[in-house]
């Protein structure tokens, strides 16, 4: 399972719903990743926070059991062909979201977000909320 950005945040607020979610990763005995994009949204808020050192403990603290999927040039191609089909159609979407549709589809791996919605026009993507 790939952790979405939302997912992360949630975790740190400590949301019983995505609490229950990773309980149940594990005990499917799911490998659980977070694609490196992730990583740079997170440094994006550690970065805007009003106390950066106590959110930048936070977010180690969470991802330290993820291990990070990197955007390599072939999950960068898949999602700039599919981001730019989208486009083409008139369908904008973020390319954040993008990558780490890219990395999923690339690992064969499913996603886990409170925002569905944002991967849901990828063929062939899975996805999972809670």
């Amino acid at each position: 399972m790939i952790a979405d950005t939302s997912f992360i945040i949630d975790l740190m607020r400590g949301d019983k719903a995505a609490l229950d979610k990773l309980s149940e990763i594990v005990d499917r005995g799911l490998g659980h990743h977070i694609a490196s994009p992730t990583v740079m949204e997170l440094a994006v808020g550690v970065s805007m926070a009003e106390l950066p050192r106590k959110e930048r403990e936070k977010i180690e603290e969470i991802i330290e059991g993820f291990q990070i999927l990197p955007l390599d040039s072939i999950s960068a191609w898949r999602a700039g062909v599919e981001l730019g089909k989208l486009r083409k159609v008139g369908m904008p979407l973020d390319p954040i979201d993008a990558q780490i549709a890219g990395i999923a589809l690339q690992n064969d791996d499913v996603i886990v977000t409170r925002n569905p919605k944002h991967f849901e026009r990828f063929r062939g993507l899975k996805v999972e909320t809670y």
